[in-house]
């Protein structure tokens, strides 16, 4: 698959290698390099992030706000199956700075609600990665300092990964890193038990 930079300035398509943009001469030293799937699902997550309106949950009896096509309760365990789904209404956030994780199939968003957020299948996020076997119960950390958002692994067993790499201590996260949980893209493949996200960082309006 071609691999490209696109410019933050005029949105053109450049060759990986080159340091300006072609057509505005933009600064292309820090525009990572992509390809078609990769701009597909950043323009989801994208889109995913801005959502704001009414979602279907289910409302466990212990209060835990689940899917609406779960069939058992991630905090608890009872089932819910018999529950009706309900609306709930979700406002997109303003002011300051919107940090969310928004998985590579395009399916699922995480907004950080808090500062320091703790994630994996028995923590935040769990309605997602419940069923994500090479994400630990308690994966990672993180933590928002200012305008910076940053990851620490906790996981002694499949670790954590940005951008393909493996993170051994406290790292910062930028506006389209792929976030591995788990797992990391091996030879074109990423495991379908590790959890796999894009980094969305952008100013609220």
């Amino acid at each position: 698959m071609e691999k490209y930079k696109i410019c933050p300035s005029c949105g053109t398509r450049n060759a990986p290698t080159v340091l300006e943009c072609t057509k505005c001469e933009a600064d292309l030293t820090r525009v990572k390099i992509t390809d078609e799937e990769n701009e597909r699902l950043a323009k989801e997550a994208a889109a995913a992030e801005k959502t704001a309106g009414p979602v279907m949950v289910r409302v466990c009896d212990c209060g835990e706000r689940n899917p609406a096509n779960a069939r058992k309760c991630h905090a608890c365990g009872e089932d819910i199956s018999d529950i009706p789904p309900s609306t709930e209404e979700v406002s997109a956030p303003t002011g300051g700075r919107d940090f969310v994780l928004g998985s590579l199939d395009g399916q699922y968003a995480y907004r950080l609600p808090a500062a320091d957020v703790t994630v994996g299948r028995e923590n935040e996020m769990r309605d997602y990665l419940s069923s994500k076997r090479y994400v630990s119960r308690t994966h990672a950390r993180l933590i928002i300092e200012g305008d910076a958002l940053f990851i620490e692994n906790l996981s002694t067993t499949n670790f954590t990964y940005i951008n393909d790499q493996r993170i051994a201590e406290r790292t910062e996260l930028h506006d389209g890193d792929e976030l591995g949980l788990g797992g990391m893209n091996i030879g074109g493949k990423r495991q379908s038990d590790a959890a796999y996200f894009l980094v969305r960082i952008c100013a609220c309006t």
